[in-house]
């Protein structure tokens, strides 16, 4: 097990990364317990940032799986940001962490008068988690992605020169900022900020990266990649003829017919000890049911960790989608892609 759910906020489970755990008993050896309550007020500070995402992302119906808490800071895992919502759920995290500063700076001010009759000890905690809240605030502004600023930027300028370019727009700035802090890092010797430009430099590629194979597979249908060669067996099989069946076509799955409509889907997987006499349709599960006008990002959405899927018109079965066709078509268009990026190089 990679984390644990701690709590559970807004119906968002917050989860800990184990190796989270470990940073805080590095943390508590090496600083005492005044290092360890600054780490824990910092993370508490970062599930609040995350939160703020994630209150705006769900007014726009956006699903949140969980807040992940990692060495590096937290991650809301949530579904596609739709873009009418982009600026506004993009920009909530660094207004929490903003709002967290001035409240922490303000608290430690009355603290510093004496006005709070509270531990002197708690001002420079108070004094440092403000500043460091206000720093991630402003870091997280900056126009470039993977940061937050990134995506407003996106959303500012996506209606004047498209998302696409808008992206790849904040995304180049995101590269150069990091190029420029790993100049730092290096210089100064300073490990964590190499580290931290590393990933502005990947998270920056990846977005738009991610968003390009986005906006090709919007065009790529399950009838431009289905198979239309069907090979189909009855729930009233055995199991034995179903092995039968696949040493002599070799496919690895197979729909489940009975008077012309699908009614189920079998595979190599289901038939593993299992009595040969049985018949098919004790072991056959539900198919997943797809439409030939469907993209092939909804197609993946739907399939998740299906092997394949099944296209069904007037309920009659059209064709047969695997997880093999769609890595054959994801290969042919990376050959494309070279061959393009070759024939500009003459």
């Amino acid at each position: 097990m990679q984390s644990f759910k701690i709590a559970r906020v807004m119906g968002i489970p917050i989860e800990l990364h184990i190796t989270f755990i470990l940073l805080l008993i590095l943390v508590y050896y090496f600083w005492d317990i005044g290092g360890f309550i600054l780490y824990v007020f910092l993370f508490t500070s970062v599930v609040l940032h995350e939160l703020g995402h994630s209150y705006v992302a769900k007014k726009y119906g956006v699903h949140i799986e969980k807040i992940l808490l990692l060495p590096i800071g937290g991650m809301a895992m949530m579904d596609r940001i739709p873009k009418e919502g982009e600026f506004k759920i993009a920009i909530a995290g660094p207004i929490v962490s903003i709002i967290l500063g001035i409240l922490f700076l303000g608290l430690s001010t009355f603290m510093d008068f004496n006005i709070l009759k509270i531990d002197n000890m708690v001002y420079p905690l108070f004094m440092t988690v403000g500043v460091l809240n206000l720093m991630l605030g402003v870091f997280n502004l900056l126009p470039a992605f993977p940061m937050d600023g990134g995506r407003v930027l996106r959303a500012l300028i996506s209606h004047k020169v498209g998302y696409l370019k808008a992206t790849k727009i904040a995304s180049t700035i995101g590269q150069y900022l990091s190029l420029i802090m790993l100049g730092f890092g290096i210089i100064s010797l300073n490990i964590i900020l190499i580290l931290i430009a590393i990933f502005i430099y990947y998270g920056a590629s990846q977005e738009y990266h991610a968003l390009l194979s986005h906006d090709v597979f919007n065009k790529i249908k399950v009838k431009d990649i289905m198979s239309e060669d069907i090979v189909s067996v009855s729930p009233d099989d055995s199991i034995k003829d179903l092995v039968d069946l696949m040493f002599k076509y070799k496919y690895m799955g197979y729909p489940v017919v009975k008077d012309g409509k699908l009614v189920g889907s079998v595979s190599f997987n289901d038939i593993r000890n299992v009595d040969e006499n049985i018949s098919v349709k004790d072991i056959m599960k539900p198919p997943i049911v797809v439409s030939k006008n469907m993209d092939l990002n909804d197609l993946l959405l739907k399939m998740g960790n299906s092997e394949r899927a099944y296209v069904v018109e007037n309920n009659k079965l059209k064709g047969i989608i695997s997880k093999t066709d769609i890595i054959r078509i994801l290969k042919l268009l990376g050959l494309k892609r070279y061959e393009d990026n070759e024939n500009n190089k003459k």
